[in-house]
C-alpha cells in the first residue's frame, strides 16, 4: 500500500458505512490495543477516529495529540464533564460509542453546539444499533454511569469474539441454511449462561442435601437424649414404687430382687450403648463438620471459578473459531477473501 492510502478510522468512515466484519476486525483490534495500554497501567484518554490510523498491517491507536487535551468530542465519557480524570473506563466509553459509528454510520451522540453535545452525551440513552446482540455490548460500554459500566477491555474483547463468531457463521460459504443478521445471533451467549445456570443449581442442591443431613443428625441426636433421659426418669419411678411395696424399710422377696437386678442392669447396659452412641455420633459429627468445611471451600472454589468465565468462555470462543475456520477452509476456495475478515 502506497503512503497516498494510509487513512484514519474518520477518513474511512466518511466514505460511508463499514461492514459488519471489517468493523468487527477494526474494533477488535481498536480493543486490543487499549488492553495493551491498560495492562501497562496506562490509560490513553482521547480515543476518536482521527486518532486511530488504518495501515496494511491493521490498526494503530495515536497518541491523542496536544491540542485534543481537554476537548469535548462525541466520544469523551460523561465523567470528565465532572472534572475527573479519565481512566481504563472512560477508554471503555470512547471504544463503545467509536464502534457504534462504524456499525451504523452515524454517531451514537451529537450536538451542534457544545453545551448541546454535552447534554446528550450526559443525558440521552444509548441508541440502538438495530442488533440486540451489539446493543448489549454497546449498552455496557456507554453507560453514563462508570461505576456499573464494563471495567475492562479484556471483557469487550470476550464479546467480540462472541459477535465475530455469529458473523462468521452467517458469511457464505460458511454453510447451508437461512441466512439471518449476523450480529442477531445469540446462540452462542444462551448456552454458556444456561451452562452457568446449571452449574449454580447444582451447588445450590449440593448445599441444600447438606444442610439437610446436618437436621437429621441434630434431629436424631436429639431424640436419643430425650429417650435417654425417658428411660432414666422411668427407672428411677419403679425404684421409688418398689421401695414403697415393701413398706418403706423392708426387703424385697428373691423375685422381686432379681427381677429389680435385671432392670437395673438393662438400663445400665442402654445408658452405655447410648452413651457410646452419643460419643459415636459426636465424632461422626465431627468428621462431618470437617468435610462439609471442605466441601464449602470446593464451592467457594468453583465459584470464584466461575467468577473468571471471561477466560473459560474466550477460550471456548477461539475453540469454535479455529474449528469454524477449518470447515470454510474445506468448504470455500476463496482462503484470501476470508483471511482479510480473521481476527488477528
Amino acid at each position: 500500500m502506497a503512503s497516498t492510502d494510509f487513512k484514519t478510522l474518520a477518513q474511512r468512515i466518511s466514505e460511508g458505512r463499514i461492514p459488519v466484519a471489517e468493523a468487527l476486525r477494526y474494533a477488535m483490534l481498536l480493543a486490543e490495543s487499549l488492553r495493551r495500554i491498560h495492562d501497562s497501567g496506562k490509560v490513553h484518554g482521547a480515543v476518536t477516529p482521527i486518532n486511530i490510523s488504518l495501515t496494511p498491517g491493521g490498526l494503530d491507536l495515536l497518541p491523542a495529540p496536544d491540542w485534543t487535551t481537554g476537548a469535548i468530542t462525541p466520544y469523551t465519557a460523561p465523567e470528565i464533564f465532572d472534572g475527573r480524570e479519565p481512566d481504563c473506563r472512560s477508554d471503555v466509553f470512547s471504544f463503545g460509542a467509536v464502534l457504534f459509528e462504524m456499525l451504523t454510520g452515524r454517531r451514537a451522540f451529537e450536538g451542534e453546539t457544545r453545551v448541546s453535545l454535552v447534554a446528550n452525551i450526559t443525558h440521552s440513552p444509548t441508541p440502538s444499533s438495530g442488533s440486540a446482540a451489539v446493543d448489549r455490548l454497546l449498552g455496557s460500554c456507554l453507560t453514563k454511569n462508570s461505576d456499573t459500566r464494563t471495567p475492562r477491555m479484556q471483557k469487550v474483547i470476550m464479546e467480540l469474539k462472541l459477535l465475530t463468531v455469529a458473523a462468521r457463521r452467517t458469511e457464505p460459504g460458511s454453510g447451508p441454511g437461512v441466512r439471518r443478521d449476523p450480529l442477531d445471533s445469540t446462540s452462542l451467549r444462551t448456552e454458556m449462561q444456561q451452562l452457568e445456570g446449571r452449574i449454580a443449581e447444582r451447588f445450590q442442591a449440593q448445599e441444600r442435601a447438606v444442610a439437610d443431613l446436618q437436621r437429621s443428625l441434630d434431629d436424631t441426636v436429639g431424640s436419643l437424649k430425650i429417650q435417654l433421659a425417658a428411660m432414666t426418669a422411668e427407672f428411677a419411678a419403679a425404684r421409688t414404687r418398689a421401695g414403697s411395696s415393701t413398706g418403706g424399710g423392708g426387703t424385697l422377696d428373691g423375685g422381686s430382687t432379681e427381677r429389680v437386678q435385671n432392670a437395673e442392669r438393662r438400663v445400665e447396659e442402654m445408658r452405655q450403648y447410648l452413651s457410646r452412641f452419643e460419643r459415636d455420633m459426636a465424632a461422626d459429627l465431627v468428621d462431618i463438620e470437617n468435610n462439609l468445611k471442605v466441601h464449602d471451600a470446593a464451592i467457594e472454589s468453583a465459584r470464584t471459578a466461575m467468577s473468571q468465565t471471561d477466560d473459560l468462555v474466550e477460550r471456548v470462543v477461539e475453540a469454535l473459531e479455529s474449528l469454524q475456520s477449518a470447515v470454510l477452509d474445506q468448504g470455500s476456495p476463496s482462503t484470501t477473501e476470508r483471511s482479510a475478515f480473521a481476527v488477528n
